[in-house]
């Protein structure tokens, strides 16, 4: 009896020395264990992270840039640390052209273009940028923010899988051009003008006789400056960015297009957002524009004086024949793609 006393005792004894054990974290991964690996990634505690890829061609410090990384700061609050993006600035992954082929195929996440080239997955999305549709930058930014551009984002999905998730207005493309006796509409007669591959402002020059020229934006200095190109065009801020200033003198405001960028994203990595990310993601982008237009407010202002103070001279002219000129191929344009109504409520914007 009293050994089958004695080896209940011990038993007891020994299941209480394990429960005291496991009881001060002393077991080898049990409950207890608070190792710092199994602790969920983010920015804050047990938040998941997912981050996006977002490639764009300008430099860093360009509004876009700018307006990028506030979006980004944007969808990283709004999301409680569940996406972060990830910024790739001076073409470091993509250029335009390759960056909208790869939102396409879904291997990259975001992106950022001129909206002239979406034309190359639907002509109708052009329309943002057809010579002289738009009276002044408060139209245009009317324009780009409301619910008119709807139908062109939507086409721009179903065609080629991409969908703006911001749409910016900068200002006005115009005239660089070596000959400072350019200051009309006839001295552009057979002027060699430097274009991207935008069909919208390459139908413009044609229009007003001019000889456009499609050369790469990493050629177009030396282009102008060896003479393969009697000037090109753009707005005062990428001028200045770019130093064309150095290659030519006369800036002529010939307000042939209006310059929209786009941030673009895969419609495959929209569409694998929660609801609730999407709706942070709105939230995001509406703020953002608001901080860029604030900031870019006075900034061409200064793009203008800067251009001045590099021996530039700003030269004006009536733009009335320039219209004239682009008007037929603007209303066969809005006619053989079905924009009639898209095209009227662009024009009663400005009203």
């Amino acid at each position: 009896m009293k050994k089958k006393l004695s080896r209940i005792l011990s038993a007891v004894m020994c299941m209480a020395v394990i429960l005291a054990l496991s009881a001060c974290g002393g077991g080898s991964g049990g409950s207890g264990s608070s190792d710092s690996s199994d602790a969920p990634s983010g920015g804050d505690a047990g938040v998941e992270t997912r981050t996006l890829k977002l490639s764009h061609h300008c430099t860093e410090g360009d509004s876009n840039d700018i307006l990028f990384n506030k979006f980004a700061e944007l969808v990283k609050e709004k999301t409680n640390g569940e996406i972060e993006i990830d910024i790739y600035a001076n073409g470091q992954l993509y250029g335009q052209k390759e960056a909208l082929e790869a939102l396409k195929l879904g291997t990259l996440d975001m992106g950022m273009s001129d909206t002239a080239l979406w034309a190359n997955y639907d002509p109708a999305c052009a329309i943002l940028d057809m010579p002289y549709m738009f009276k002044s930058r408060e139209h245009a930014i009317k324009v780009a923010s409301s619910d008119i551009i709807d139908p062109i984002k939507e086409r721009l999905v179903s065609s080629a899988g991409i969908r703006p998730i911001l749409v910016e207005c900068l200002n006005f493309r115009n005239s660089f051009v070596k000959d400072m006796a350019i200051d009309s509409y006839e001295d552009f007669k057979g002027l060699k003008m430097r274009t991207p591959e935008a069909p919208m402002t390459i139908a413009a020059f044609e229009a007003i006789g001019a000889n456009p020229i499609v050369i790469p934006s990493g050629e177009a200095y030396t282009a102008v400056q060896t003479g393969v190109a009697d000037g090109l065009e753009g707005h005062a801020e990428y001028m200045v960015l770019q130093k064309f200033y150095e290659v030519a003198k006369n800036y002529v405001q010939t307000q042939h297009v209006m310059t929209f960028t786009a941030l673009n994203m895969s419609e495959q990595v929209y569409q694998s957002l929660t609801d609730s990310q999407k709706a942070a993601f709105d939230e995001a982008a509406a703020e953002a524009l608001e901080y860029f237009y604030d900031y870019t407010n006075d900034l061409f202002d200064k793009m203008y004086t800067e251009l001045e103070n590099q021996g530039v001279t700003i030269t004006d002219l009536d733009r009335t024949p320039f219209e004239e000129a682009c008007a037929p191929f603007i209303q066969n344009f809005v006619d053989e793609n079905g924009l009639q109504e898209v095209y009227d409520a662009i024009q009663a914007a400005a009203e």
